[in-house]
C-alpha cells in the first residue's frame, strides 16, 4: 500500500481502471463458467441417479429369470423330459415342456427364447435361437443358480441380440437318483429391453449408454465411437467412477459415468457430450460477451470524464510549475486556468492568488535587494577610496618631516636623493588604475627603502627575493609599501643599528601569490598581536579608529577587491621582530584584459 501511495496519480488511476476492466470479464465468464458446472453437476446427479433405478431394475430382471428358471427347471414335465429315455415319450414331453415354456414367456415378454437340454443331449427349445446351446463354455456352474452365460450377436434380419442366462437342472429322484445333475437350461434374454427403459427418460436424449460384459461391449444405443470406447474401456471398468471428463482426439468431451453392473460381471457407462449439456448456455455465452463489451464501454466513459477533469488539469497545473522552477519572473504575471471539478477550479484560484502575492513580494523584494546592493557598492567604494586616500598624507607627512630634519641638519646630496626618491613615490601615487605590476610596486618599495636608508644610515639593511617570473604579476597599487612602512616606523626605528628588512615573494601550494615582509625589529607581545588580528577581522572603520591605518587598510583592501580567501596575516614575537604574509591570486595582464 505504501508503493502505491508513491505512485503518481495517473498510474494510480490508470491502474484501478485496469484493474476493473480486467474484473468485469472475469466476472462474467466467471458466472458463465459456474452455470456450466452447475448444469452440468445437476445433469451428472440425474444420470446417477436414473442409472441407479435402471441397475436396480437389470437386478430385478435378473432375479425375476433366475426365479423362473428355477420354477421351469423344477417343474414336473420338465424332470420326466430330463429322465426319460424313449424316444415317443420324449416326444410327448417336449410339447408339454414348450406349453410350459410358451406360459413363460408370456409373463416376460424380454425373453426371446429358452432352451433346456438333457444329459443325453436331448433339447426343447422354444423357439431355437439359442444356437450355441451346446458350447461347453456355457455349460454353468454345479450350484444350481442363475448364472450369466454371455452375449450373443442375433441376425441382422431373424434374430435379435441376446443375454444368455444358465442354470444347471438336478433330479428330484424320478429315475436317476436325486440330486444328480440332470440337464441345464439357457434363457436368452433381449438386449432392447434396456433401450426400453432408457426411452422413458427424455432427458437422457443424447446420452451414450455402453453396456460391457465380463469380456466386451455388448450394448450401446448411439453409433460406436471406437476411441471413445477405448477411453472408457480401462478404469471405469474397475470401479464405481461418480464421474469424469474424457476428450477424443477430434476435440469432443464427454462427462463420463460408470457404475458396476455385477449380475453379468459388467459395468454400465453413460457419456454425455459437454457440448449437448452447454447448447443451451451459448445464448447466454453470446450475451454475456454482449455484456462485457457494454460494461466496459459504460466504464470507459466516465473514465474518460475522470481523466479529463481530474488528471489533465493536473498535469496543466505541473507544467506550469515547472516553468516557475526555471525562474522565469514572467511567469508570476500569468495566471493557470484549470477546467474540472469545483476542487480543481478552487485549487486553481488559490493558486493564481498566490502567485500574486510571490509576485508582490518578489518585486518587493528585488527593489530592497537592489537599494542594499547599491548601497553596499556605494558603502565599500567609498571604504576602498576611503583607505587609498589616508595612505598618501600619512606617508607625504613622515617623509617631508625626513626631510625637513636633513635640510636643517646638513645641505647635502641626500637630500636631493630623497626628493627625487619621493617625486617617484608621487608620480606613482597618482597613476590611473587600481592595480599595477608586482616589479613596479616592488619599485616604489626600493624608492621608499632609499628614502629611509638616507634617513637612518647604517642603522638597517634590506633584502629582496622575487623570481622574474613573478615581476608581471597583478596587484593592487601602494600595497605592499604600507607594510614596509609599518616595519621601519615600529619595528626597526628604534633599533640603534643592526636592523633588517626582507622581502620574500613565492607561491603557496594553491598557486596564490604569497608576498612575506620580515623584520628583526621589537616585535610585538601576544596581547597586542591578538588585538591585531582582531582588529583585521573587524570592520576597517574600527580598525581606523584605533588608529591602525596601514595594516587593516592593506587587509581589507585584498579582501574588498579578491574577496574572503586573500588578505593579510601577522606573525610577531617580542624582541624578535614582525612578519607580515600577504596573499594575492595570481593575475597576469594578459588574463585580466580577457576578463
Amino acid at each position: 500500500m505504501k508503493f502505491f501511495k508513491k505512485l503518481s496519480i495517473r498510474v494510480q488511476v490508470m491502474t484501478i481502471g485496469l484493474i476493473i476492466i480486467a474484473m468485469v470479464p472475469v466476472i462474467v465468464l466467471n458466472a458463465y463458467k459456474q452455470s456450466s458446472e452447475l448444469i452440468i453437476d445437476q445433469n451428472t446427479q440425474y444420470n446417477k441417479e436414473l442409472i441407479a433405478i435402471m441397475k436396480q431394475r437389470i437386478s430385478s430382471n435378473y432375479s425375476e429369470i433366475s426365479e423362473l428358471m428355477v420354477n421351469l427347471g423344477y417343474d414336473a414335465t420338465v424332470q420326466n423330459f430330463l429322465a426319460e429315455s424313449d424316444d415317443l415319450t420324449i416326444y410327448e414331453l417336449a410339447k408339454k415342456v414348450e406349453s410350459v415354456m410358451g406360459v413363460i414367456k408370456n409373463t416376460n415378454p424380454d425373453i426371446l427364447d429358452i432352451s433346456v437340454v438333457s444329459n443325453t443331449r436331448k433339447v426343447v427349445s422354444l423357439k431355437g435361437t439359442i444356437t450355441d446351446v451346446y458350447d461347453a463354455e456355457n455349460i454353468p456352474e454345479q450350484d444350481g443358480a442363475a448364472h450369466y452365460a454371455g452375449f450373443r450377436k442375433g441376425s441382422p434380419t431373424l434374430d435379435r441380440d441376446k443375454f444368455l442366462f444358465s442354470m444347471n437342472i438336478f433330479s428330484l429322484g424320478n429315475r436317476i437318483p436325486y440330486g444328480d445333475n440332470a440337464g441345464f437350461m439357457m434363457i436368452g434374454l433381449d438386449v432392447r429391453s434396456i433401450n426400453k427403459e432408457i426411452e422413458k427418460y427424455p432427458r437422457l436424449a443424447g446420452t451414450n449408454f455402453y453396456l460391457f460384459d465380463n469380456r466386451d461391449l455388448v450394448y450401446s444405443n448411439s453409433s460406436q465411437d471406437e476411441q471413445l470406447i477405448q477411453l472408457i474401456n480401462g478404469p471405469l471398468l474397475n470401479k464405481d467412477q461418480d464421474h469424469m471428463v474424457v476428450e477424443t482426439n477430434a476435440g469432443a468431451r464427454y462427462i463420463v459415468q460408470s457404475h458396476v453392473l455385477p449380475e453379468i460381471g459388467g459395468k454400465i457407462v453413460t457419456a454425455t457430450p459437454i457440448s449437448l449439456l452447454t447448447k443451451g448456455l451459448q445464448p447466454l455465452k453470446t450475451k454475456s460477451y454482449i455484456l462485457v463489451v457494454l460494461m466496459l464501454l459504460i466504464i470507459s466513459i466516465p473514465y474518460s470524464i475522470l481523466m479529463m477533469n481530474l488528471l489533465k488539469p493536473l498535469s496543466k497545473l505541473m507544467t506550469f510549475m515547472k516553468q516557475l522552477k526555471t525562474g522565469n519572473l514572467n511567469v508570476l504575471h500569468s495566471k493557470v486556468r484549470l477546467e474540472g471539478y469545483a476542487e480543481i477550479e478552487m485549487i486553481s484560484n488559490e493558486f493564481n492568488t498566490m502567485l500574486q502575492r510571490i509576485n508582490g513580494l518578489t518585486n518587493q523584494l528585488v527593489q530592497s535587494d537592489t537599494q542594499l546592493y547599491q548601497s553596499e557598492l556605494e558603502k565599500q567604494r567609498l571604504q576602498y577610496a576611503f583607505l587609498q586616500s589616508q595612505i598618501n598624507p600619512h606617508f607625504l607627512s613622515n617623509t617631508l618631516d625626513t626631510m625637513k630634519g636633513i635640510a636643517i641638519s646638513q645641505g647635502s646630496r641626500e637630500t636631493y636623493e630623497m626628493a627625487g626618491a619621493l617625486s617617484r613615490m608621487l608620480r606613482y601615487s597618482i597613476k590611473g588604475g587600481d592595480e599595477v605590476s608586482l616589479g613596479e610596486e616592488l619599485q616604489i618599495v626600493n624608492a621608499y627603502i632609499t628614502i629611509y636608508q638616507i634617513r637612518f644610515s647604517g642603522r638597517f639593511t634590506y633584502g629582496l627575493v622575487c623570481p622574474e617570473e613573478f615581476l608581471p604579476l597583478l596587484i593592487p597599487k601602494m600595497i605592499i609599501q604600507p607594510i614596509v612602512e609599518n616595519a621601519l616606523t615600529h619595528g626597526l626605528e628604534t633599533l640603534a643599528q643592526g636592523g633588517a628588512v626582507h622581502i620574500h615573494v613565492h607561491t603557496n601550494e594553491n598557486g596564490d601569490l604569497v608576498v612575506m615582509v620580515k623584520d628583526n625589529g621589537i616585535g610585538m607581545s601576544s596581547d597586542r598581536l591578538e588585538q591585531l588580528n582582531h582588529l583585521l577581522h573587524s570592520e576597517g572603520k574600527d580598525s581606523i579608529l584605533n588608529g591602525h591605518i596601514g595594516v587593516a587598510n592593506v587587509h581589507h583592501r585584498i579582501q574588498f577587491k579578491y574577496g574572503s580567501a586573500y588578505g593579510l596575516s601577522l606573525q610577531s614575537e617580542t624582541g624578535k621582530g614582525t612578519e607580515v604574509t600577504l596573499i594575492f591570486p595570481s593575475i597576469l595582464p594578459n588574463a585580466k584584459s580577457s576578463d
